[in-house]
């Protein structure tokens, strides 16, 4: 049972509760049971829940912002208790949990003791997971304070592996604006329509002989490609972890419950955050499906046999995001070169990064570029049809001939180039050129998972 700590008066002069009243007051505040699945007893808020947020209300202890910050954001029926803790725990004043989370990640408060395995246990009211992803002592390259719920349960984003496909030719219910995201490796193409990755965030299949991950991540606005071997030569169970960071959702792997980021692929908490493992990224293309269904005839796409109750309706998973301007989650520390949600096109080459501006990209064409110590070249069919990055070492397109899909590469000497979204071809003597790992994200999520990134404006 909760026993309080005792304050002479509410006035009483700030001082510093010891770290066991602490801790004390923060067990009782979610009901702490050895057994995580039992967390859900505690609602609606019992009294000794209550006693314990009037005694952090009282207790001028900064120690207490962080918990109650996140307790804010569940919204679970201690709204106005948790927000007149937090009010006389510190200076600010906001409307919104979002506010206070984004004015947190800016300027974390002091933390309490043991604070990482306390908010895994009050997230345990969402799932009972929550604890082995977000624990004491584990590496980590993320504080807890950062990590967000994403206001849906893990399992509400079910992985597909292996997923049903078909020709592109055979598929009737996709409409020529739909949006879709590409792959082309070992000759072999595939189309991921975005109304199913919407629903699912990871698709783990075989292309082209190879093992790949899609992931989408509906609040970054886009997707990337990864090969399923990470750094570390293991194969992980990657699924939503349930957890964002900085607008950016977050998987979590079966195997260690580490937690990856889901545009750099690096694993950002947990067992594998210390030991800097990392995805192979790979190239992806955001396109249309009339772009990629003309550009390969031969294509094989999702169909929406997935075994799961969805509306695949196209839209319909991404009506979360429905703000044109701000992003879905807290985000502290936007990069303001560009607006948060201009999309971009990543892309990873010569040890470097640089995020390019999507729709210019696709007006100009044609844009040749240095990233690191490398030599690219980004080629488009035009607007909405996508852009794939190239490596441009020893070689300067100039143009392109043809149009819509239709279109070979024309470098300085003359020399023809087919272009697939796999590789350049020299259609002289077949010398080929390989596509750039890249991807197309808003901007805040490319540049929070990038820091280092340049930006390349026309």
């Amino acid at each position: 049972m909760f026993r309080p700590v005792v304050y002479a008066t509410e006035s009483a002069t700030p001082s510093t509760l010891a770290a066991a009243d602490v801790t004390t007051l923060l067990r009782a505040a979610v009901c702490w049971y050895d057994d995580p699945a039992l967390a859900r007893t505690c609602l609606p808020p019992r009294d000794d829940v209550l006693a314990a947020l009037a005694q952090m209300r009282v207790s001028h202890d900064p120690r207490f912002i962080a918990p109650l910050v996140d307790m804010l954001w569940l919204d679970i029926g201690w709204e106005r208790p948790v927000r007149d803790a937090l009010e006389a725990l510190s200076p600010e004043r906001f409307a919104t949990a979002g506010e206070w989370y984004a004015w947190m990640q800016a300027s974390p408060p002091a933390l309490p003791d043991g604070y990482a395995a306390w908010k895994g246990r009050l997230l345990s009211i969402v799932s009972p997971e929550m604890p082995a992803v977000i624990r004491e002592g584990s590496a980590t390259t993320v504080g807890p304070e950062q990590l967000v719920w994403g206001l849906v349960a893990p399992d509400a984003q079910p992985a597909l592996t292996n997923p049903k496909t078909a020709p592109g030719a055979d598929t009737r219910y996709l409409a020529a604006s739909d949006i879709v995201y590409g792959v082309a490796i070992g000759g072999e193409t595939r189309a991921y329509p975005e109304r199913t990755l919407g629903w699912h965030g990871i698709v783990e299949d075989t292309v082209g002989g190879r093992r790949i991950l899609v992931v989408h991540c509906t609040p970054c606005g886009g997707a990337a490609a990864f090969d399923a071997e990470a750094s570390d030569g293991e194969r992980y169970s990657l699924g939503a972890s349930g957890l964002v960071l900085h607008s950016r959702r977050l998987l979590a792997d079966a195997e260690t419950h580490s937690l990856w980021d889901p545009v750099s692929g690096r694993a950002v908490g947990g067992p594998l955050a210390g030991a800097t493992v990392s995805m192979k990224p790979l190239n992806l293309v955001r396109t249309t499906w009339a772009t990629w269904g003309a550009r390969y005839g031969n294509t094989r796409v999702l169909t929406l046999e997935t075994g799961f109750a969805r509306d695949y309706g196209e839209g319909v998973a991404l009506k979360v995001d429905a703000d044109p301007a701000a992003p879905l989650y807290p985000v502290a520390n936007l990069d303001e070169r560009l607006p948060p949600k201009t999309r971009v096109l990543g892309v990873t080459a010569g040890g470097a990064h640089r995020g390019y501006l999507l729709e210019a990209v696709e007006r100009v064409g044609v844009v040749r570029d240095t990233i690191g110590n490398q030599r690219v070249v980004l080629l488009s069919a035009g607007p909405g049809r996508g852009a794939t990055a190239y490596d441009a070492t020893d070689v300067t397109i100039e143009r392109l001939d043809g149009s819509g899909v239709d279109r070979d590469a024309i470098d300085s000497t003359g020399q023809r180039w087919f272009v697939t979204d796999e590789r350049l071809q020299n259609a002289r003597n077949a010398r080929t050129k390989a596509a750039l790992p890249a991807q197309v994200h808003y901007w805040f999520a490319w540049s929070g998972a990038y820091p280092d990134t340049t930006l390349w404006k026309p």
